[in-house]
């Protein structure tokens, strides 16, 4: 027969591992570099694009890693294809921030269910 606590042991089952960047608050939710947390240079620098869009600010922001490899820059132009050629408004940035990231945690969960 089974020891009671044992049977229990067996049962618990450890929580998945939270992909990178879950714990960063509100926008930068979700978001990490490919090697590990989102720089806080990076977060600076997009707060302050936000504060006050423009073109020299896109300029020294948007070859900075948001989400794994994808830059910001990459992240707009998946967002808008067809805007390319501006600069995002603060709210066009925070979006394709989210989109970024969605399509980050949706390629690391699907690499996750094929390994198991």
């Amino acid at each position: 027969m089974l020891d009671p606590i044992a049977a229990t042991e067996l049962t618990v089952s450890r929580p998945a591992p939270q992909p990178a960047g879950m714990n960063e608050p509100g926008i930068f939710k979700g978001c990490a570099e490919a090697d590990g947390p989102l720089a806080a240079a990076t977060k600076d620098a997009t707060l302050a694009y936000l504060g006050k869009p423009h073109a020299t600010s896109w300029a020294r922001v948007a070859d900075r890693a948001i989400a794994g490899r994808t830059t910001l820059g990459q992240a707009w132009a998946f967002a808008a294809p067809g805007a390319i050629r501006r600069h995002p408004n603060a709210a066009e940035l925070i979006r394709a921030i989210r989109l970024a990231v969605a399509r980050q945690l949706t390629a690391v969960n699907g690499s996750m269910r094929r390994a198991h």
